[in-house]
């Protein structure tokens, strides 16, 4: 009898996963980093880590506002901590908009999930996860 194989989800050469897990399934941290956000025409902004995990970030700034980013749209990142600055390229999977029930206990501000980032960068995250996680200095 033959079975059916199931589609399994595309894993890019580092081994993390390109696709949204179900469910969390990597720790989030606090982390007080910059990042610089940089648009498709090379537009910068700059803003602050809420939390991070190996899967992505939610960034803020202290003023609310409408940020000009949309669902689905890949942005590249500059996370700096320290002497160090990590690059990768990410997707907004969420925004908090000022008004919405979240921004009332949270920060305004979105989410973006990893989904390019060289194994280099990978490591360095997971290092600076851990570091938060202890206290101690990452790099």
């Amino acid at each position: 009898l033959a079975h059916p194989r199931r589609p399994r989800p595309a894993v890019p050469r580092d081994g993390m996963p390109t696709s949204p897990p179900p469910q969390r399934a990597a720790e989030r941290v606090s982390v007080e980093a910059f990042v610089i956000v940089i648009g498709d025409r090379g537009e910068e902004w700059v803003f602050r880590t809420r939390d991070i995990s190996e899967h992505g970030l939610f960034l803020f700034t202290k003023v609310a506002r409408t940020y000009p980013f949309k669902v689905g749209q890949t942005l590249r990142l500059e996370l700096h901590d320290y002497d160090e600055a990590l690059h990768c390229r990410a997707v907004v999977a969420r925004i908090v908009e000022p008004g919405s029930p979240e921004a009332s206990t949270y920060p305004t501000g979105f989410g973006v999930r990893i989904v390019d980032a060289d194994g280099v960068t990978r490591d360095r995250l997971r290092a600076l996860i851990a570091s938060a996680r202890t206290g101690t200095t990452p790099y």
